[in-house]
């Protein structure tokens, strides 16, 4: 991480997504190749397992990240974000939605 300033926005901003009821985001995740174990990028906060463990496609926060990195974390086949505005906006238009639709038809 680049600052505290940005240390302390990506810790506000998992917190906020476990309080949408969300699995946490890990930090300085590292993207490797899987056939070659290379190292592709280091991920501020990633879930590579969907922000719903296995239903949702990997997310990413990108904070201040070259395009290499955000070409790698594409290629990979993550949704990534470069903003916590827009991962919030994301979470609560795409995510938080789809998931009470889904609750409601199941009742």
């Amino acid at each position: 991480m680049e600052s505290e300033e940005e240390e302390r926005l990506i810790k506000e901003c998992n917190d906020w997504v476990i309080g949408q009821g969300l699995s946490e985001g890990e930090y300085m995740y590292e993207l490797v190749d899987e056939e070659t174990g290379e190292q592709l990028a280091i991920v501020d906060l990633a879930w590579p397992n969907g922000l719903q463990e296995g239903l949702s496609k990997p997310v990413a926060l990108l904070i201040d990240e070259g395009p290499e990195t955000e070409a790698a974390v594409n290629k990979a086949g993550y949704t990534f974000f470069t903003s916590v505005e827009a991962l919030k906006k994301y979470i609560s238009t795409d995510i938080l939605t789809i998931e009470e639709v889904v609750v409601s038809t199941c009742r």
